[in-house]
């Protein structure tokens, strides 16, 4: 399912952009839902526009509660803004689920998933702690994260997601 829509006379028009996200939110979302019981997905209308901080798809994982960006690209690399970063970060911090019987708090994962296209997906666990931007390369094993500090040195992070029967 990961085709692309019709090429256009120009790959660069806004309308195929969003097109092709999209798609990669939409495949998503149907990997979850197709997954079986435990595994579930929504779309948020209107993600990445205002100032309202909300990811693109709210999703289940077997019992974890997922946040998760995505990105589409053809290029070999996509960023993360600390700005995009941080809204992701802001949405985690407050939906939190409490159960009503023994008071847990259920907070949402921070991920970032990337669809290079005709490459394959990257999936990436933002650190809830975690202040600047990311790069994700198709041909690097780790993303970088670009440490929004006077030194400005480059972290190296796992990509520990995806670990369940979703998206695999």
């Amino acid at each position: 399912m990961d085709c692309l829509p019709k090429h256009p006379r120009s790959p660069s028009s806004i309308k195929y952009k969003a097109r092709v996200g999209y798609e990669g939110e939409y495949y998503l979302v149907q990997k979850f839902i197709s997954a079986g019981d435990g595994f579930y997905a929504v779309r948020t209308p209107g993600s990445g526009t205002g100032k309202m901080a909300k990811p693109d798809i709210i999703a289940t994982d077997n019992g974890e509660l997922l946040a998760i960006e995505v990105k589409s690209t053809r290029k070999k690399y996509v960023m993360l803004n600390q700005e995009q970063v941080n809204r992701l970060l802001e949405f985690c911090r407050r939906f939190v689920v409490k159960c009503p019987r023994c008071g847990v708090e259920i907070k949402a994962k921070p991920i970032l998933a990337v669809r290079f296209l005709n490459r394959g997906w990257k999936f990436i666990e933002v650190p809830e702690d975690w202040r600047g931007s990311i790069i994700v390369r198709v041909d690097e094993a780790s993303p970088r994260l670009l440490q929004s500090s006077p030194s400005h040195s480059d972290v190296e992070a796992g990509s520990s997601f995806p670990k369940k029967k979703a998206l695999k």
